[in-house]
C-alpha cells in the first residue's frame, strides 16, 4: 500500500493514539465526570440591592420610562432620566453597550447591569 519507513510509521501509529487519547479525555470531561451543580445566591440577594429583574422580567431600555431604569443597580434618577434623554436624541438603543455612551455609565456600572437590561 504504503511505502512508509519504520520511523514514519511510529508516528503515524502515535499520532493516533494520541488522537483516541484526546477523544477519550473529551468523552470523560463531558459525559462521566459533571460537576455537581449547586445554585449560589449571588451578590445582589446578599447585598439586599433592589431587584431590577421581577415578575416582568429585565429593564427594556428602549421602552422603559425613567422610574423603571432608576431600580437597576447603580442608577440613580439623575442618570436614570439622562439614559431616557439618550435615547430621544439618538434613538432606541442597537447594542447593551451603547448604553456606556450615557455620560456616567463606564464599564464598571454596565458590568452591574447589562444582564438585567434588555432591548427588545
Amino acid at each position: 500500500m504504503l511505502d512508509l519507513t519504520a520511523q514514519e510509521r511510529k508516528v503515524l501509529v502515535t499520532l493516533g493514539a494520541l488522537a483516541l487519547l484526546g477523544l477519550a479525555v473529551i468523552a470523560y470531561r463531558t459525559y462521566i465526570d459533571r460537576p455537581d451543580v449547586r445554585v449560589v445566591p449571588g451578590p445582589r440577594a446578599a447585598e439586599g440591592f433592589k431587584d431590577a429583574m421581577g415578575p416582568a422580567g429585565p429593564v427594556n431600555i428602549n421602552t422603559a420610562d425613567a422610574e423603571k431604569i432608576e431600580s437597576l443597580p447603580d442608577i440613580g434618577p439623575k442618570m436614570a432620566k439622562d439614559i431616557v434623554d439618550y435615547r430621544a436624541a439618538h434613538g432606541q438603543y442597537l447594542f447593551k453597550e451603547d448604553l456606556m455612551k450615557v455620560r456616567g455609565i463606564g464599564p464598571k456600572t454596565f458590568g452591574k447591569i447589562k444582564e438585567l437590561i434588555a432591548l427588545e
